[in-house]
């Protein structure tokens, strides 16, 4: 993972990117990907989204598809050694639209395509049309946000990766930088808060919200109580625990998030239902009080976090790192304005 993240623009990000000489005719290729029933992807154990490497030489974030089931197998497990758990997610043709769509969500842009014996490099674009990022952008609600969700990605994937050491300094410098990374697009961004109306009666007024308003939560295995933070609507979707529940979503500033916190709460939880990501009260706090000196949040706090949600997802779910789960994410990545019910 190089330091491109660090441009002042987002978008200098694709600008270094470097593109592979393609040796390759993909055509026919696109022809069977359009008429398979089944694909099999490489899943992280750690973050509940498709596994996703940045390629050394071009700069592609790249995730890795196969048409065998066994094959997909095989690779998870080449990757024990490197103390990074993967599993084999299999996804249906019916799946595959909003699944491709998710990947655009993470900020994938080339997949890794194994056939038998033959490995095949493919950009993303020539499997499913890009969606318009620029229309996207001018929605209240954040549709899609790949910057947050890449660099989030990379930077729990080294954090939460088990068997490590404290001490290895040539690792901890490796993930401030992923940390430095992910809070600047942290600081750009916007994020979904919802609140449930379900009980107010009469017209809901945000200015005066009243004593029916709840707020939704979430309780760890502590009873620390955080509230839910949404990257994308997609992310939202997920999560919804009750669907007959009336809902406002706001779109807030990340630096705007801290007035919103309950007093009881720990701090959010960002995509509860993807890459789980604990943000704390006293972490947010001097995120907010250090952006002009680039200071980032407790380092230690945040890997004390990872080792408790890694031993929590361990005492509830002891999955081989082989097993195969069916990919279902039924979701709609629809737009919506400011308070809108749902």
């Amino acid at each position: 993972m190089s330091h491109r993240y660090f441009e002042d623009k987002p978008s200098s990000k694709s600008e270094e990117r470097t593109q592979p000489q393609m040796t390759v005719d993909n055509s026919f290729t696109m022809k069977k990907f359009q008429s398979m029933e089944i694909i099999y992807v490489t899943f992280s154990q750690i973050t509940k989204l498709p596994y996703v490497e940045c390629d050394p030489e071009t700069f592609d974030d790249q995730v890795y598809m196969f048409t065998e089931e066994e094959a997909a197998k095989e690779f998870a497990k080449s990757y024990v050694e490197k103390n990074t758990p993967l599993l084999t997610v299999k996804v249906l043709r019916k799946q595959m639209p909003n699944f491709y769509m998710g990947l655009y969500a993470e900020g994938v842009n080339m997949v890794i395509f194994h056939e038998g014996d033959q490995t095949r490099r493919i950009e993303l674009e020539q499997i499913f049309p890009k969606p318009d990022m620029e229309k996207m952008n001018k929605q209240h609600l954040p549709v899609l946000n790949p910057g947050v969700q890449l660099t989030v990605v990379y930077f729990l994937q080294e954090l939460r990766k088990p068997n490590q050491r404290r001490d290895d300094a040539e690792r901890m410098q490796h993930l401030r930088e992923l940390e430095e990374e992910m809070l600047v697009n942290l600081m750009r961004s916007k994020f979904i808060l919802a609140i449930d109306i379900s009980q107010v009666q009469g017209e809901f007024d945000p200015a005066n919200p009243g004593p029916d308003v709840r707020i939704p939560y979430i309780k760890n295995q502590n009873e620390d109580i955080f509230q839910p933070l949404f990257s994308d609507i997609g992310e939202f979707q997920k999560f919804r625990p009750d669907p007959q529940a009336k809902l406002r979503l706001a779109a807030i500033p990340f630096q705007h998030l801290l007035p919103y916190l309950m007093k009881q709460a720990k701090g959010f939880v960002i995509n509860p239902s993807g890459f789980n990501l604990l943000l704390t009260r006293e972490q947010l706090q001097r995120i907010m009080g250090a952006q002009a000196q680039s200071v980032r949040p407790n380092l230690e706090a945040m890997m004390a976090q990872a080792a408790a949600a890694q031993a929590q997802k361990n005492a509830q779910n002891n999955a081989a790192n082989d097993e195969v789960k069916e990919h279902v994410d039924e979701t709609e990545n629809t737009a919506a304005e400011t308070d809108n019910e749902e």
